[in-house]
């Protein structure tokens, strides 16, 4: 293996250790920050008409996800919108072939959180503005989940 494949490796190992952490029963409900707290990455976006219990679900989840992330090695930030949307800011370590297994195992900790509910994971670049990378959505009826690149692959 020369260097480019080494450094490929430990980027994907990296990824792949977030997802575990993601998927892990080490995930704790207890211990959430309120939200706002300054220095967190990890923050939400509300409209008025959003629920407190909604908020306090999506602040929880985050919290969780910050905790799977602890040094930013994936998630840059995370973000909540009004829609129960999720959306991430990646960082540059992550390629783009790990884009769709990442979301797709945010979405599957998502539809734990919000059971019964149609959810989307939009995934961005780390760039001034954040560049759309690709969509995964949930469709709760059918339990189908789809990936849409934001430029095909």
């Amino acid at each position: 293996m020369n260097s480019i494949d080494v450094i490929r490796f430990r980027r994907v190992a990296g990824i792949c250790s977030v997802a575990v952490a993601l998927l892990g029963a080490g995930w704790d409900l207890g211990g959430v920050a309120p939200a706002g707290v300054p220095g967190l990455p990890v923050g939400l976006a509300w409209e008025a008409e959003t629920s407190p219990g909604l908020r306090q679900q999506q602040a929880a989840f985050l919290q969780r996800l910050r905790h799977a992330d602890p040094h930013h090695q994936t998630i840059e930030k995370a973000v909540f919108n009004a829609q129960n949307d999720l959306g991430v800011i990646l960082t540059r370590a992550v390629e783009l072939d790990a884009v769709r297994p990442l979301l797709r195992t945010i979405l599957t900790q998502l539809a734990q959180e919000f059971p019964g509910q149609d959810l989307t994971v939009i995934a961005y670049a780390p760039s001034q503005p954040p560049m759309e990378i690709g969509t995964a959505r949930l469709h709760a009826r059918t339990r189908e989940m789809t990936y849409t690149p934001a430029v095909p692959q």
